[in-house]
């Protein structure tokens, strides 16, 4: 089944109102009957750990609870749920008793008995169990343009959080990564909505599918396109902007069943989303049709008052909020929320029915993943935590994210007998290979880390024990005699392997002044390749770093980003030539720092006529790239539908071959361009993809469906837009046209 067939499926599929969830509701109904208002905005309520832990420092094997501030929170303020960790990874069967401790006062000391409702950011596969199995973060995993693996990699991550108790998970990022320099980039699936669409909505079943787990869509809405590239702030686009770019993977999210959504910490258009009535009710709610938990990330409904100063006072914050369509506050560091909200139900500020619905809505999804009827974590579950079949999965998705970028001279893959040179800050970083939310908030502490956790040195020298190790340079500057010692020992060996790139960050601590890699890192490459020794660079990163001045002159050059536990063994085997690498940019590699066009441009911005050519559109890898150690050819492009009409299916067809002597799978990408519409037209958009494994000599033909809504685009006015005309339909090289004839656009909801 194809990644599009199976994203028609969901949302075409008609829901039925089972004997279960007809009871669920009924029994919500009388529990809400029951609740007081102090117990109904408790539920409201999130806080973060250390409000209810020692306040001594964090040991790293378990954590130690305040029983008072336990009580105080669950029995008498019963708050509904408490996220986060201590100081970093805990074992699977601490988070167990942890868990088990904090379910035993709310399940038999609250009045109404109410299981709190645990939440954990486990990003790329669960990150916060030391046995965990970590995977490629998404921007990575989205190399792989797999959407059967993603769905494991989902479906992993959902067996590991709900084994150690965990049964809220606030992931996937569904965010659209169009600002290369935010610090969040790598956990997007890239630039393009399509990709997050499909691949996001696969990792929601995956991670959905015991039943027992709540996926959580995030940021909604917007955050992946900052003007500044910083986290946290504004977006400063069009709502048709937003609905063309941003919108799409969320309305897959809704399909695929996300049973909750995190609201994006930044604004649109002046307008805090954590105060947006238009887009967290009007559309998420009315337009989308979601009836899941919308949750606020940290702290956000106190910053409208003192970040984004849309409110007064940290009251008026609250009211503003919970009016817009916000169920549950991140609060999480004191209980202003929940007595502000009380407050203003009291006053008559907000209606008893306004809290009733966000209540209902959490206790069903309470009541939907079995916190009610099983509470505590089940013990027999610890031992599916970094299981040998999940250590599987994570090696497949790090091998295919791994995306060749240059292979010059067929200096790749490097041959037996080699006397091999390895530098570079991310050489010997288990940081590098794992990036943020890895084990600790940031990933930096490698004592966090699982002891002998493989270093790209430590794999290489697997293969080549006589490799030579020089630091060369540290991620943002030199050491004395550093890249000399790099030089010297470039100059005694037959290839030497760069790696570059940066160690692990999360959030606002990525901030960056300059998109382009630290100098010390790109002196010590060019010093390196100056030798005229063989060089390949491998780019071990959170996002594209500028590179440029070194891009020419490197001989092979691997975009990694940052693949996961498995990483190192990936990486190695794409060097030595053990796997044939097949994974293909999901954005657009910048070549400077004011370049940052992606593939879906407008042709105005890739004028070449009367502008000098070094201000065109010129990535420095286009969107789609990635090179294999074997050779495809397409052919035999062609359409079912030469003159299309509304209602009829496009059947595109493609032959691919493998002409060369290695098997490997490859990437097929459909891409569409409209040659005229009332508003500038995209001169290509990604409609489908498909990956196929071929032996060396196979051919194969693939087939992929369009149906006219799958060439529209977003109007003025907010509502999707077919437009007859004239078509390209593109993949691989190879080019056909087609004629859509007259048809009519969908309703779709639209601002005022």
């Amino acid at each position: 089944m194809s990644a599009r067939l199976a994203l028609f499926l969901l949302i075409a599929m008609p829901s039925a109102l089972t004997a279960q969830a007809r009871s669920s509701a009924a029994r919500v109904t009388a529990l809400l009957a029951r609740m007081t208002l102090e117990e109904k905005v408790g539920q409201m309520t999130q806080v973060n750990l250390s409000l209810v832990s020692t306040d001594t420092q964090p040991l790293r094997d378990r954590i130690r609870l305040d029983s008072a501030k336990l009580r105080a929170a669950v029995v008498r303020r019963g708050v509904g749920s408490i996220l986060n960790t201590g100081a970093g990874a805990l074992p699977a069967a601490s988070w167990q008793l942890l868990v088990k401790q904090i379910q035993d006062v709310a399940t038999r000391e609250s009045r109404l008995r109410i299981p709190v409702l645990y939440g954990v950011d486990a990003v790329h596969g669960h990150n916060y169990a030391s046995e965990g199995t970590i995977f490629p973060h998404n921007l990575s995993l989205a190399a792989s343009f797999n959407t059967e693996l993603a769905e494991q990699v989902g479906e992993v991550t959902g067996r590991e959080v709900l084994a150690t108790g965990l049964q809220w998970n606030f992931a996937p990022v569904l965010d659209v990564g169009r600002q290369p320099a935010w610090p969040r980039f790598y956990e997007t699936m890239g630039e393009d909505a399509y990709v997050a669409s499909i691949l996001g909505a696969a990792q929601i079943r995956g991670m959905q599918r015991s039943g027992k787990v709540a996926a959580t869509m995030k940021h909604y809405l917007g955050y992946g396109m900052p003007r500044l590239g910083r986290d946290r702030v504004p977006a400063e686009v069009s709502t048709r902007y937003v609905r063309e770019h941003a919108l799409p993977p969320f309305r897959a999210a809704v399909a695929a069943g996300a049973r909750s959504v995190m609201v994006n910490s930044g604004e649109i258009d002046g307008e805090p989303v954590h105060a947006s009535k238009y887009w967290l009710t009007d559309v998420l709610r009315t337009e989308l049709g979601f009836t899941g938990v919308v949750v606020t990330d940290w702290e956000d409904i106190n910053f409208l008052h003192t970040r984004h100063r849309v409110a007064p006072s940290l009251k008026e914050a609250v009211r503003i909020a919970i009016d817009a369509g916000i169920d549950m506050s991140m609060t999480p560091l004191d209980y202003n929320f929940t007595d502000d909200l009380i407050a203003l139900v009291k006053e008559g500020a907000i209606p008893m029915s306004r809290i009733d619905q966000s209540v209902r809505r959490i206790l069903t999804l309470k009541m939907e993943i079995g916190l009610f009827d099983a509470p505590f974590p089940d013990p027999t579950l610890a031992t599916n935590v970094g299981t040998g079949l999940a250590r599987t999965i994570a090696r497949q998705a790090a091998r295919e994210s791994i995306t060749l970028l240059k292979n010059a001279g067929d200096v790749l893959p490097i041959r037996a007998g080699t006397r091999v040179l390895i530098t570079g800050p991310a050489a010997n970083s288990v940081s590098a290979l794992h990036g943020g939310w890895s084990y600790t908030w940031l990933g930096q502490d490698s004592s966090y880390y699982p002891r002998g956790a493989p270093t790209l040195l430590t794999t290489v020298r697997a293969r080549v024990p006589t490799t030579v190790h020089v630091e060369g340079s540290r991620f943002e500057e030199t050491t004395d005699g550093s890249i000399a010692e790099a030089v010297k020992a470039a100059r005694a060996s037959d290839v030497a392997i760069v790696a570059l790139g940066e160690e692990g960050y999360a959030e606002w601590v990525g901030d960056i002044p300059e998109l382009a890699l630290p100098d010390a890192q790109l002196r010590l490459a060019k010093a390196v390749i100056a030798t005229g020794t063989p060089t390949v660079i491998v780019l071990l990163e959170g996002r594209p770093r500028i590179i440029r001045p070194v891009v020419d002159s490197a001989r092979g050059i691997i975009f990694a980003g940052w693949p996961g536990m498995e990483g190192a063994e990936a990486i190695a085997e794409v060097l030595f030539g053990e796997t044939n690498p097949s994974g293909r940019l999901p954005f657009s590699y910048p070549r400077a720092t004011n370049a940052l066009v992606t593939y879906d441009r407008k042709a105005t911005e890739a004028l070449t006529g009367w502008e000098r050519d070094s201000v065109a559109f010129a990535p420095e890898f286009e969107f789609g790239h990635g090179l294999s150690y074997t050779t495809y050819a397409y052919s035999d492009l062609r359409v079912s539908q030469p003159l299309m009409t509304a209602g009829v299916t496009q059947v595109v067809r493609v032959t691919v071959s493998n002409t060369g002597t290695r098997a490997g799978e490859e990437a097929v990408l459909l891409f569409t361009r409209q040659h005229y519409a009332a508003l500038t037209p995209a001169v290509r958009k990604l409609r489908a993809f498909e990956k196929v494994a071929l032996a060396p000599g196979q051919a194969r033909e693939m087939t992929f469906s369009l149906g006219a809504d799958d060439l529209g685009y977003v109007g003025r006015d907010g509502k999707m837009v077919v437009a007859p005309g004239s078509f390209d339909v593109m993949i691989g090289g190879q080019k056909a046209t087609f004629i859509l004839q007259g048809t009519s656009a969908p309703a779709a909801a639209q601002r005022p």
